[in-house]
């Protein structure tokens, strides 16, 4: 497949190019590149051929491609290895089965998920080709007890990329979204395997909303939800986005690795959606009703009640009626 790409790269270098000079590059026969162009075609890119000058590039499709996804991207680790799929239950699923045999930094996407799921066994809206599924294998030398902090830094390299391509800062909400105008612009699920007490995999799946119209999410999600195009009133080039996340990703990740994640949760504590709001936190075994007033060191959430203060490793977070999330900050 990633001679498809090539073959788009040759495509697009020149206004036309002939089939036997991309023949000669390739190493392929006429027959083959002619076959080749007629498989670009059938995935959505609109190819044009003139008798005498050759092949003309006209437009590409907004598909996230591993050819596509994986120009320019100057990644050591993530996304060297992609698996694209049109339509997948899930791509965690996929990754679950993959894990043993793919590379670390392995990244699964899939256009539409059909059964793509959130925190809680929540299930994810992931509408066709309007926003980005995906799912990265990752092998952490990390202890279990670190890995909610994974889920930050996760969200904190998407808030940056966000900032940096389009111009505006969404907020963490503790412990795995981000915000947008009050309204969930991402989401992020960790699941782990491991024993005796260390992570042996670690698959992290990001969910992030960025080309839906408000009529593309159900209707219980029209007021909790937005995409970026939403946000900001244009379409998203969601191939600019994904590298430039994998990108950021990797650096913070890295750091993460060798200096701890320190850096990240001062992020999450200036750039917050949950900080400084009275909210209820169910971690499945009690609820906690009161001010979130910090981050911890390790991540767990600071939740004062009447002077009490009680900490929270994981959980859901609500909103108290009466308040709202702060509001996004400028890039």
């Amino acid at each position: 497949m990633m001679k498809l790409g090539t073959l788009v790269d040759l495509i697009a270098a020149e206004s036309f190019v002939s089939g036997e000079e991309i023949a000669s590059r390739l190493g392929i026969t006429r027959s083959a590149v002619w076959k080749q162009v007629g498989m670009l075609r059938k995935l959505g890119y609109k190819i044009t051929a003139h008798p005498r000058r050759g092949y003309h590039l006209a437009g590409r499709p907004d598909k996230l491609y591993p050819w596509e996804v994986g120009k320019d991207l100057s990644t050591q680790l993530l996304g060297k290895t992609i698996e694209y799929y049109d339509e997948l239950p899930s791509t965690n699923r996929r990754a679950k089965e993959i894990l043993g045999t793919a590379p670390e930094g392995t990244l699964v996407l899939a256009e539409t998920q059909t059964a793509g799921r959130g925190r809680l066994g929540r299930s994810w809206h992931s509408p066709f080709s309007a926003g980005i599924w995906l799912s990265l294998i990752l092998q952490p030398s990390l202890a279990p007890a670190e890995l909610p902090k994974l889920n930050l830094l996760a969200a904190v390299a998407l808030s940056q990329t966000v900032s940096d391509v389009l111009g505006l800062r969404p907020l963490v909400k503790w412990p795995n979204d981000l915000y947008c105008q009050n309204r969930k612009i991402s989401g992020i699920l960790t699941e782990v395997s491991g024993e005796l007490g260390r992570l042996e995999y670690v698959i992290l799946g990001v969910g992030i909303n960025a080309n839906q119209k408000v009529t593309d999410f159900p209707a219980d999600l029209q007021e909790k939800a937005a995409s970026l195009r939403m946000v900001t009133g244009r379409l998203v080039d969601r191939k600019l986005l994904l590298r430039n996340y994998l990108q950021v990703l990797e650096a913070e990740y890295f750091y993460a690795l060798e200096h701890g994640f320190d850096r990240c949760l001062s992020y999450c504590r200036k750039y917050t959606a949950t900080l400084g709001q009275q909210v209820e936190v169910n971690n499945g075994v009690k609820v906690y009703r009161g001010k979130a007033v910090d981050i911890a060191d390790d991540g767990a959430l600071i939740i004062d009640q009447q002077g009490e203060r009680s900490r929270v490793i994981a959980g859901d977070v609500q909103p108290l009626p009466n308040t709202g999330a702060k509001e996004e900050h400028d890039a």
